[in-house]
């Protein structure tokens, strides 16, 4: 496509800019600059590109990479994003939060999310990860233990940015940053109303393509507990006033990690993708991760063993800044039981978009209409039906956390 193709307006200032923040220097000219399109979907709440720009100094020619992120295209996603402030609080973290930490010597993001060079009315232009040896890993396969466990000690690292920050400066991050953490996306704006209202329709879909006569709950009885589930996101959402609370992601599906691997093995993971991040307990992303990115299998060998693994990459990471015991692992454990139903629900919800194949994700999205009457309006039902019918991945995987949900169900129904 070369130069024909552009996701978003980019200016010969813009990568002087950018290129300025990258070298740390004013020496060098920019020579020219391309947006280079992406083979394949890299999200569902942005439009993105790799941008290359091509400079002068000292008598050399260079060429450096950049990832960029741009609002999306379909009126309908661009409006969501706005009722969800998705821009002003990635920006918030990027030019607020992240600078908070660092005027306070708190470094421990550093290699764990993303540089930004360039935040303009509408885009973001990072570093281009993916030319630092950084891979995104497919939505549709479940990761392996040493990759989850490599998100969850990027994860750690943002937890506990938070918490040292509070404790350095004796404040709750609400003080300061009410508005950047305060919860969007179950607001009850008009966008993710209508989403969640379309996701209802989808859940009712895969309750009744996964019935058993013989299973313990009834189908509309596991149904009204399932839906009673989605109402309850929103008060989960809130900060806690049993738990201490702290940054958190929100979003932590498997496009939003990133892994360095050296001898077929992780050696760092980046948490990319700020524009629901909230306030709240640790505990809320790290079950909602362990459900989005693993299988069942995974889940049943390892769940206690990662969850252990994350309190104690958590509480190492405050204490190399002399912070201790502000969340007990007997807190953390606690959290994680209270947090069972979000995660499970959370993950049902994303389950109905995030892990379609490449050719079903192509033909929702490349459609603007299908995809407005999919995610908005009255088509998530036949959607999911349909997909169901012709997908084994996305089948088994609804399958698993179906499942996982219908026997928290049923042990509730024992107490």
């Amino acid at each position: 496509m070369g130069k024909e193709f552009q996701v978003c307006e980019i200016s010969h200032s813009d990568c002087r800019k950018v290129i300025g923040e990258k070298l740390k220097s004013k020496d060098f000219k920019v020579l020219d600059h391309e947006q280079i399109p992406f083979s394949e979907r890299n999200g569902y709440l942005g439009e993105h590109c790799t941008l290359r720009i091509d400079i002068e100094r000292d008598g050399l020619e260079e060429s450096f990479t950049f990832f960029v992120k741009a609002p999306p295209r379909s009126q309908s996603q661009r409006n969501f994003l706005e009722e969800i402030n998705g821009h002003f609080k990635e920006k918030s973290f990027f030019n607020k939060y992240c600078p908070k930490l660092k005027k306070h010597g708190v470094d421990i993001l550093d290699g764990a999310v993303p540089t930004c060079y360039h935040i303009g009315d509408e885009i973001f232009i990072f570093d281009d990860l993916k030319a630092l040896g950084y891979d995104t890993l497919p939505s549709r396969a479940p990761l392996t233990v040493d990759c989850v466990k490599a998100a969850l000690s990027a994860s750690a690292k943002l937890h506990a940015s938070g918490l040292i920050l509070e404790e350095r400066l004796s404040f709750r991050l609400t003080d300061e940053f009410a508005s950047e953490v305060s919860e969007t996306f179950y607001s009850g704006t008009k966008s993710p109303e209508r989403a969640m209202k379309s996701c209802k329709e989808g859940l009712r879909a895969l309750i009744d393509v996964t019935h058993k006569p013989e299973m313990k709950i009834g189908k509309e009885a596991f149904a009204e507990r399932v839906l009673e589930g989605c109402d309850m996101q929103k008060v989960y959402v809130r900060p806690s006033t049993r738990f201490r609370n702290t940054i958190c992601h929100a979003d932590p599906w498997t496009k939003n990690f990133l892994f360095k691997f050296e001898a077929g093995r992780p050696i760092n993971c980046v948490v990319v993708d700020f524009q629901t991040y909230r306030y709240g307990p640790p505990a809320q992303d790290v079950l909602a991760f362990i459900y989005l990115v693993t299988d069942r299998g995974t889940r049943d060998a390892h769940l206690d063993d990662l969850l252990h693994f994350y309190y104690a990459e958590l509480a190492a990471n405050m204490e190399k800044y002399g912070v201790k015991d502000v969340v007990t692992k007997t807190e953390f454990f606690d959290s994680c039981d209270y947090f069972k139903r979000f995660a499970l629900t959370q993950t049902l919800a994303h389950f109905q978009v995030v892990i379609l194949s490449d050719e079903i994700a192509e033909e929702l999205f490349g459609d603007p209409d299908k995809s407005e009457r999919v995610i908005f309006g009255d088509g998530r039902r036949d959607f999911v039906v349909t997909v169901w019918q012709r997908d084994p991945i996305f089948r088994q995987k609804n399958s698993e956390i179906i499942a996982d949900l219908r026997e928290f169900y049923e042990a509730q129904l024992t107490l």
